[in-house]
């Protein structure tokens, strides 16, 4: 097996080789439904775990619209502010419930509601892009403290440099890391929306 440090760099590289949707990459004319998940499939491909994954299905779209979490279609056809709403979606709905995701964009839902030339949404997602882009950029540095903590975890640890056991401690930390940042997430919604 690989040393910690070159399966780490290996797996960097490929996160931070992962294309993120530009605004302008997005289709400015309305898709009927089988438009949309095609176009998901394809700019979202790079984030599936497996091959065999679904991006976005019908089914999750159809359920999306009937929780308001974006307006209905318009004679069967989808937007450009749809299909930001649903790379968003694509991206909150493994860390937040479709609940929590409701309550996030409701302010953004209803602005379109009320005002579909709005570029509220835009701009949203002009910084979630860049939000996306600085954080596969801090992955390096991130990565490295969380080296560092566990090689805290030597003197706790036998059989430390089995690479096996700090593969299973790194899992360990990023997921405690996860699950703090989704709780915080959390709180916000509860406490603000």
């Amino acid at each position: 097996m690989e040393n910690l440090d070159a399966i780490l760099q290996k797996f960097i590289n490929e996160m931070q080789d992962t294309q993120t949707v530009e605004l302008k990459d997005i289709p400015n004319i309305d898709l009927y439904m089988d438009q949309v998940t095609t176009f998901m499939d394809s700019v979202l491909a790079e984030y599936k775990r497996y091959p065999d994954d679904k991006i976005l299905t019908k089914t999750m779209i159809n359920n999306y619209a009937k929780a308001r979490i974006f307006p209905p279609p318009v004679k069967k056809k989808y937007t450009k502010n749809h299909l930001i709403l649903l790379i968003i979606i694509y991206h909150l709905k493994t860390v937040l419930s479709i609940h929590d995701i409701s309550i996030l964009l409701k302010p953004v839902t209803d602005e379109l509601l009320t005002n579909n030339k709005t570029k509220l949404l835009d701009k949203i997602y002009v910084n979630f892009v860049a939000m996306q882009k600085m954080n596969k950029e801090n992955l390096q540095s991130v990565l490295s403290g969380n080296y560092e903590m566990l090689q805290n975890c030597k003197e706790h640890i036998e059989d430390f440099s089995d690479n096996r056991m700090q593969l299973i401690l790194l899992v360990l930390l990023l997921s405690i890391q996860a699950n703090t940042e989704k709780r915080l997430a959390e709180k916000l919604l509860d406490s603000y929306f």
